[in-house]
């Protein structure tokens, strides 16, 4: 139980809660607790609207305080100037929680302050590592003075915790690991987006969902069709809903699409575990990603070595497995020789390659059945909500 926690303060600027699968379980898990949360985000990033759900009290920021914070935390980052950015929000904002939660950079580094400032026990979930060799020193030393007051932090896999504990300098006793994954098996629909798009009941269906970006190789991947069996087609599903400005963006002629080849979906998803109007009557997922080797921006810092050592941070993967939809990825480590061991899915070099290797995937054995088993077994955030109760419920202050 969590009768000690009554009010939790969710700090995540990005505010994109509902689109990440682990963040989504916790709030779940904490509601049925009868927890209140407040989640503190940007209102520049949030790309979604927060559901109207009882329990649950989002608190935004503009344009003005966003750019403060992006001046203070990342381009100075200033310690003095970072307290009393948050303690400011303290004194104007934020109401006495009994836990706070970090997320990533900037949620860590502001929980930290505020356990300085009101002595809120605090604790760190890292879905996004930024290393010193792509940013500074000056940049890390906030990250690394913040990190030591965690009661406890949480990662995907050991590779991850491996490198977020050497730049972060945590304490590796107080780490957990949690990989990037819903709820429960999910359940497939008789709605089905396929049937939407008017794709003939014949086709076979590849699709690509998640950020359209250049770094998740979208346009190599709609490019790659027109070498695909006449039997296969692409669905092309970006997380928000806006596909077309998503490829527009990355320089693909919309008219030059191919219409019986490539469908392109404007659907958008409230809650990431509510995909399975989407997956249904889906053969394949696609996940590639795209490692920038020297990233030259704070845009870019996070398709590094962040990318490089993936993990199990993908959360596109995952939500492919819980569905039971084997996946055809790229060389992206840990998941790849996953894939090749419990054979849930295909890897290859580039999407030029996923021609090749769609009818086989209709001929692999099981392909689908072993994408469910292994999602059940390593994957499943029932497999670890007992250990962020646990945690929780073992925060000495709150004893």
């Amino acid at each position: 139980t969590m009768k000690n926690i009554q009010k939790v303060l969710l700090i995540h600027p990005e505010g994109n809660v509902y689109n990440n699968p682990t963040l989504k379980c916790i709030v779940d898990l904490l509601l049925s607790h009868k927890v209140e949360i407040t989640i503190r985000y940007s209102d520049v990033l949030s790309r979604t609207p927060f559901p109207h759900v009882k329990g649950i009290k989002p608190i935004g920021y503009g344009y003005f305080f966003h750019k403060i914070k992006n001046i203070i935390f990342y381009h100075l980052s200033s310690p003095r100037l970072a307290w009393l950015s948050v303690w400011v929000e303290s004194q104007f904002v934020y109401e006495a929680y009994d836990v706070v939660i970090g997320i990533d950079r900037l949620g860590l580094i502001e929980a930290a302050y505020l356990n300085q400032i009101t002595g809120t026990p605090f604790i760190f979930f890292s879905f996004e590592i930024f290393f010193e060799s792509e940013t500074s020193s000056s940049f890390k030393s906030l990250e690394r003075r913040a990190a030591k007051y965690a009661e406890w932090w949480f990662v995907q896999d050991e590779l991850r915790a491996h490198h977020l504990q050497q730049e972060n300098h945590l304490n590796p006793a107080t780490c957990k690991l949690i990989p990037l994954a819903s709820t429960g098996l999910g359940e497939l629909s008789t709605n089905r987006l396929r049937d939407q798009l008017d794709i003939p009941k014949d086709k076979h269906v590849a699709i690509l969902i998640g950020s359209i970006t250049s770094w998740s190789m979208a346009a190599e991947t709609v490019a790659s069709t027109i070498d695909w069996p006449d039997d296969w087609v692409l669905i092309v599903h970006d997380r928000y809903g806006n596909t077309k400005s998503k490829l527009e963006t990355l320089g693909i002629d919309l008219l030059s699409i191919p219409v019986d080849k490539v469908y392109l979906s404007s659907q958008s998803k409230l809650a990431v575990d509510d995909m399975g109007e989407v997956l249904s009557g889906v053969s394949i997922g696609l996940a590639f990603y795209r490692v920038i080797d020297r990233p030259n921006s704070l845009h870019s810092v996070a398709h590094g070595k962040n990318m490089k050592y993936l993990g199990l941070a993908s959360g596109k993967i995952s939500t492919f497995l819980r569905y039971g939809v084997p996946v055809i990825m790229n060389e992206i480590g840990l998941y790849a020789d996953l894939a090749r061991k419990h054979s849930f899915g295909l890897v290859c070099q580039e999407p030029t390659d996923i021609a090749s290797l769609l009818s086989s995937c209709l001929n692999t054995t099981n392909l689908s059945a072993k994408a469910t088993l292994f999602y059940k077994t390593y994957l499943d955030f029932r497999n670890y909500q007992d250990v962020i109760s646990t945690c929780l419920t073992n925060i000495p202050s709150l004893k």
